[in-house]
C-alpha cells in the first residue's frame, strides 16, 4: 500500500501546485487511497457528499464559480456512472473539471467481482482527455506528477472540460505514504501550458467589418461575450442596441442595452418594423426562442464571435463564425465601423421601444400583490446585493430572469446552460457557494 499511498500522494500535490483549491469526495472503499491523500494534505478544501451525482455537480459549481477544476473523487461501479450527468454538463457547458474514478485491479474484471464495470473511456466523448495509467507501480513513479498536472492544463484547454483518470487500485488500501518523486523547484507544476496572446489583426477585422456596414444593426451578447466597456463602446460607436443575455456582463443599465427582447420581438408591428440588416452575436444564444425565430426570419447578415469558435448556430443563419476574444473583437469592430450608423433614429426607437416595455412590466409585476413565477424571478434580481451570484435553474426559471428581469450591474450570473438538463441545479449552486463564499 505504500506504493499506493504514496502515488495518491503525489497526485494531490501536484494538483494544489497547479493552484487547484477543492475537491469533492464520496465515501467508497476502492478510492480511499486518495480520499486519505486528499485528507492528509490539507491544501485542497474537501468536501465530502454521499452520494456521487450531487457531488458531480458540486464540483462543476465550483468551477464554473472559479474557473478552475475541482476533483471529484468516487468508488468503482455505478458511483463511477452517477458523474455523467455533471460530465456532460461540464463538456457542453465549457466547466473545467477533474474527475477520478477509483477502479478494480485487472484480475477482478470479467469474473463477477462486486462494483466492477468497464470504465475505461466510460464518459465517451464527452471528457477533453482521459487516461487509465493502471495499478500503481513504483517503476511508472516518474509519470504520476506529469499525469496530475496534465489532468488539470486538459481540462482548461480550448475549450475548457471535464477529463477523466480512471485509477486502479489493489488491496490493502491504507497505508503510508513514502517519500514523494521529486517536483519541480519553487512548488511549480510539472507542466505548465503557454498560450500565445492572439492579437486581433486590422485584416481580419476589416474583412468581418465590411460584412456588418449597416445603420441597422443588432448585437446579441450572450455568454461568454465581450465585457461590459467593450460592448458600450462598440454600441456608441455603431448605434447599435445590445440584446443582452443575464449571463454575461453586457445587461446592464446603458443607452443600448436592451433587455426586454423577448417581450418586444413577440410583437408583430414592432418586430416588423425592426428588422436588422445585420447581427453580431457573441457567444451562446439567448435562450428566447422567439429571438431566435425572428433573427432567423429577419434574413441579416449574421456574425458569430466566440473564444473558442463555438458553432453557437442551431438555425444555421451564421456568415461567418469568428474564433477570437470577445472584447478585442468588439474593440475592433467598433474602432472598424464607427459612424455607420445614419442618424440617431435607430437607436432611439429600439431606446424607446425598451423603456416602455420595461414601465409594462413593471406595472403589472412588480405592482401585483401575487406571487408569480416571473415577478419571483424581476424581483430575485432586482433585490440581490452588490457581489452576488445568481444561480437560476432550467428550464423556466432561467428563461424568466432572461425575459422579466431589469438590467442591472453588480451580480453574476451563472446557469447549468451546457445541456440544458434540468437536474444538478441546487448541488451546483451550492458548489458556487462552497466556492465564492
Amino acid at each position: 500500500m505504500t506504493v499506493a499511498a504514496t502515488f495518491a500522494a503525489t497526485l494531490v500535490d501536484e494538483w494544489a501546485r497547479a493552484g487547484l483549491t477543492h475537491a469533492v469526495v464520496c465515501p467508497g472503499s476502492r478510492s480511499t487511497p486518495l480520499a486519505l491523500a486528499l485528507a492528509a494534505d490539507g491544501r485542497l478544501q474537501v468536501h465530502v457528499r454521499i452520494d456521487e451525482r450531487s457531488a458531480g455537480f458540486l464540483a462543476l459549481g465550483i468551477g464554473a464559480a472559479t474557473g478552475r477544476p475541482a476533483v471529484v473523487v468516487v468508488t468503482s461501479g455505478t458511483a463511477a456512472a452517477e458523474l455523467h450527468p455533471a460530465v456532460v454538463e461540464a463538456s457542453y457547458g465549457r466547466v473545467p473539471l477533474v474527475v477520478c474514478t477509483a477502479d478494480r485491479p485487472p484480475e477482478l474484471h470479467g469474473v463477477g467481482s462486486a462494483q466492477t464495470v468497464d470504465q475505461v473511456r466510460l464518459y465517451g466523448r464527452a471528457v477533453r482527455w482521459a487516461a487509465e495509467p493502471g495499478v500503481p507501480d513504483a517503476d511508472a513513479a516518474g509519470s504520476w506528477r506529469s499525469l496530475a498536472s496534465r489532468a488539470v492544463l486538459e481540462s482548461l484547454g480550448s475549450p475548457p472540460g471535464p477529463v477523466h483518470l480512471d485509477l486502479a487500485f489493489r488491496e490493502p488500501l491504507v497505508g503510508s505514504s513514502d517519500a514523494l518523486p521529486p517536483g519541480r523547484a519553487g512548488d511549480a507544476p510539472w507542466h505548465r501550458a503557454v498560450v500565445p496572446d492572439r492579437e486581433v489583426s486590422s485584416t481580419e477585422v476589416a474583412r468581418v467589418a465590411d460584412l456588418l456596414a449597416s445603420p441597422r444593426g443588432l448585437v446579441v451578447a450572450g455568454a461568454p461575450g465581450p465585457d461590459s466597456p467593450a460592448v458600450q463602446r462598440l454600441a456608441e460607436a455603431t448605434g447599435w442596441p445590445v440584446l443582452a443575455d443575464p449571463r454575461g456582463e453586457a445587461r446592464v443599465p446603458h443607452p443600448s442595452t436592451v433587455a426586454a427582447f423577448d417581450a418586444l420581438v413577440r410583437q408583430p408591428v414592432f418586430a416588423d418594423a425592426h428588422r436588422p440588416s445585420v447581427v453580431v452575436r457573441f457567444g451562446q444564444p439567448p435562450l428566447s426562442r422567439a429571438l431566435a425565430t425572428w433573427l432567423a426570419g429577419s434574413q441579416a447578415r449574421q456574425v458569430l464571435i466566440d473564444p473558442h469558435g463555438g458553432w453557437w448556430d442551431a438555425d444555421r443563419t451564421a456568415s461567418v463564425v469568428v474564433a477570437g476574444p470577445p472584447s478585442r473583437w468588439a474593440h475592433g469592430l467598433a474602432d472598424a465601423l464607427a459612424g455607420v450608423a445614419g442618424g440617431d433614429g435607430w437607436a432611439t426607437s429600439w431606446r424607446r421601444a425598451q423603456d416602455r416595455a420595461e414601465a409594462a412590466l413593471a406595472s403589472v409585476l412588480d405592482a401585483s400583490p401575487a406571487l408569480t413565477e416571473p415577478g419571483i424571478a424581476r424581483r430575485v434580481v432586482a433585490d440581490l446585493p452588490d457581489g452576488a451570484t445568481l444561480v437560476p435553474s432550467a428550464s423556466m426559471p432561467g428563461r424568466h430572469v432572461e425575459w422579466y428581469a431589469a438590467a442591472r450591474g453588480g451580480i453574476r450570473v451563472l446557469a447549468n446552460r451546457g445541456a440544458n438538463g434540468i437536474d444538478g441545479v441546487v448541488s451546483t449552486a451550492v458548489g458556487v457557494a462552497s466556492a465564492t463564499g
